[in-house]
């Protein structure tokens, strides 16, 4: 059996209404559970699409072709209690007669280095891939894998969380961090404030501080909220055309913590579902 034809099969079964909170913390009404959400949780097909999305951000790397060639070498052979290896013949430059162009010598030529031709970029199914998508949305809705990402929500909480439209136009930081710790989240984003100092040489190239990964608001369209959030360490928004599992699933691990608006909720499977078959 099809994931998709068990999805439809989960869906028809039952039907869950979620409630839908509006920006005081209060009850606004309640929006029917999307398909999308009675997915079977398939961990491995997330691993694997997030494994072959990372590669896609990866920049080519390789070696100067010339690095170690700069000099005119020749070895003088045997005769002169030297190592036969190849020597600079450049006069004047105070690397006369010292090796160059082999490995072992200093300045030589990179031994084995990393190649610019080097395959890099994992091509995926597209089919898996919207599977997998389909996957990590529905393991946003399981507090068992929330919890077991390391994220701290409130005992009385039900996922996955909708909140009302109004939350694509918040604009400032203050309003939003309200909003956050009215739904019970204090403990939350106290836990992405914390900061863990990386090991080893990251520390002395641009990364010394290892962030944490905290809830992610899901809107149809963005009036001024990512800025908002801009300023609240772990908090991301993403539209939900550009809703990714490198988005819900940081690490390879499934069950981000996940605020979805009122529109994007009610679009999930009108996008996701639409031309799967």
């Amino acid at each position: 059996m099809s994931i998709l034809v068990e999805l439809l099969k989960r869906s028809e079964e039952a039907v869950k209404k979620i409630p839908v909170i509006n920006l005081d913390g209060s009850i606004a009404g309640e929006a029917t559970l999307p398909k999308v959400f009675y997915a079977p949780l398939r961990e491995d097909l997330v691993w694997r699409a997030f494994i072959h999305l990372q590669t896609h951000k990866l920049q080519p790397k390789g070696a100067f072709k010339g690095s170690g060639h700069k000099y005119s070498v020749e070895s003088w052979g045997a005769g002169y209690g030297m190592a036969r290896i190849s020597r600079i013949k450049a006069s004047g430059t105070g690397k006369a007669q010292s090796g160059g162009m082999v490995p072992s010598a200093v300045g030589g030529r990179p031994t084995h280095p990393p190649t610019p031709e080097k395959k890099i970029y994992k091509e995926l199914n597209r089919k898996e891939k919207k599977i997998a998508l389909i996957t990590a949305i529905a393991f946003t809705g399981v507090v068992d894998a929330v919890v077991k990402r390391g994220h701290r929500i409130p005992e009385n909480i039900t996922l996955p969380i909708v909140v009302d439209a109004k939350i694509e136009s918040i604009a400032k930081t203050k309003e939003l961090r309200e909003f956050l710790e009215k739904i019970g989240l204090e403990k939350e984003l106290e836990r992405c404030k914390e900061k863990k100092i990386r090991a080893g040489k990251g520390k002395r190239r641009g990364r010394r501080y290892k962030k944490k990964h905290g809830p992610l608001i899901v809107v149809l369209e963005d009036h001024g909220v990512s800025e908002a959030a801009s300023n609240l360490p772990g908090v991301e928004v993403v539209k939900l055309k550009d809703l990714s599992v490198l988005h819900l699933a940081p690490g390879a691990k499934p069950g981000r913590l996940t605020i979805y608006s009122l529109n994007a909720f009610e679009k999930i499977d009108e996008v996701l579902l639409g031309g799967l078959k």
